[in-house]
């Protein structure tokens, strides 16, 4: 816990020095996850993101060019299940931190076409490992859930890294809808999962 907050504390001071730069924006966003991971037999879950972001041209680069990062609390995730044999749930809730490069092409004063592509972070917070079965013995059948940490010596481990892609629309330069996709690169537990995240988001520029 504190690696993380000594990491929000350096990402705080790291926005603040660039908040004098006239082409830099604020806004938040949310949405949904459709995520999953890199190993066979698992199926998608759905979660969610929220958080806040930045955006800041780069005009010395070329007209349209912007960088595109945040903050994101974002449940990830994946299951799998069996039926009547059982289910598991992979319910990891990271800190991501996206850091892209893109560029905005203005259709008309209130309606403009973006994308941008990067690296993220993401730090594990929090989340649970969710296991279902049935148990029988010689005179009933009954049901049994566990549950425990997912983050641990044991479980998943708590750096992630990876690419993301977007794409998406922004009307009356405030309201933004986009679709994005997250690769991870890095082993997120001994068996080589690796996250993979369909992104739907709502932002909101001031």
């Amino acid at each position: 816990m504190k690696k993380i907050l000594a990491l929000i504390a350096i990402l705080a001071i790291g926005f603040g020095s660039v908040n004098a730069q006239e082409n830099l924006r604020w806004g938040v966003t949310a949405g949904m996850n459709v995520s999953n991971i890199k190993v066979s037999g698992f199926d998608s879950r759905v979660g969610f993101h929220a958080g806040v972001k930045a955006e800041l041209g780069l005009p010395q680069v070329t007209e349209g060019a912007y960088m595109d990062f945040g903050a994101l609390l974002s449940l990830k995730g994946a299951k799998v299940d069996g039926g009547a044999f059982g289910s598991i749930k992979l319910n990891p809730c990271y800190l991501e931190i996206p850091v892209h490069v893109g560029y905005k092409y203005a259709v008309s004063d209130n309606f403009t076409l973006f994308a941008n592509a990067g690296p993220y972070i993401g730090i594990g917070l929090f989340g649970k490992l969710k296991t279902t079965g049935e148990i029988k013995n010689e005179l009933e059948s009954s049901v049994g859930t566990s549950s425990e940490n997912i983050f641990g010596d044991d479980g998943f481990k708590r750096f992630d890294l990876g690419l993301g892609l977007k794409a998406g629309m922004e009307f009356s330069q405030k309201y933004q809808i986009s679709i994005g996709y997250d690769f991870g690169l890095t082993e997120t537990s001994d068996a080589g999962t690796k996250n993979r995240n369909l992104m739907i988001s709502l932002g909101f520029m001031f």
